[in-house]
C-alpha cells in the first residue's frame, strides 16, 4: 500500500507542472519513486489531471520503462518507411513476419514478441532501423536482427 505522504508530493509535483497532462513526467516521476506504476497511482494521475484511465494506461504500454523489468513481450518495431523500407526494412519485416507468425494484432505464435511496423525513427540515413523494446538500432539486417531477439 502506498503512503498518503507519496500522494501528497505526487500532487504537488502535477501542479507545479506547466502542462498538467504531460503524463510521461508524471509517470517518470512515479517510477523514479516508487520503481513500478500501480494501478491505484494511474487511477490518482487520472482523477487529478483530467486525464482519462485509458489514456494513461496507453502510454504505459507505449513506453517499455513504464512496464516495469518483467515484462515477458518483447516489442519489435521495423521501420518500413520512404527510406527504409527500399534500404531493407520491408524484407526484414515480412522475414520476421514468416519466422514469427503473429496473429492480427502482431503478437508471435509463442507469445514472446510483439511485431509491428513504424514509418520512422528519424534515422533515415542509417537505415534500415529496427526498435527492440524501445532502443533503436540502425544499419540492421534480417540476421542482426535475428540474433539481438535470440531466433
Amino acid at each position: 500500500m502506498i503512503n498518503k505522504d507519496f500522494y501528497s508530493e505526487l500532487e504537488e509535483f502535477i501542479a507545479k507542472l506547466s502542462d498538467k497532462k504531460d503524463d510521461v513526467k508524471i509517470l517518470n516521476y512515479v517510477l523514479d519513486r516508487l520503481g513500478a506504476i500501480p494501478k491505484e497511482v494511474q487511477k490518482f494521475i487520472a482523477e487529478k489531471t483530467g486525464l482519462m484511465e485509458i489514456t494513461i494506461e496507453n502510454t504505459i504500454n507505449f513506453y517499455p520503462k513504464f512496464r516495469g523489468k518483467d515484462s515477458r513481450v518483447k516489442e519489435v518495431a521495423v521501420c518500413v518507411g520512404m527510406n527504409c523500407g527500399p534500404a531493407g526494412g520491408q524484407q526484414i519485416y515480412n522475414e520476421l513476419v514468416k519466422i514469427l507468425e503473429p496473429d492480427e494484432k502482431g503478437l508471435s505464435k509463442d507469445g514472446k514478441i510483439l511485431l509491428t511496423t513504424k514509418r520512422c525513427f528519424g534515422r533515415c540515413a542509417k537505415g534500415p532501423n529496427v526498435s527492440i523494446d524501445g532502443v533503436i538500432y540502425s544499419l540492421m539486417n534480417l540476421q542482426d536482427v535475428k540474433r539481438k531477439l535470440g531466433l
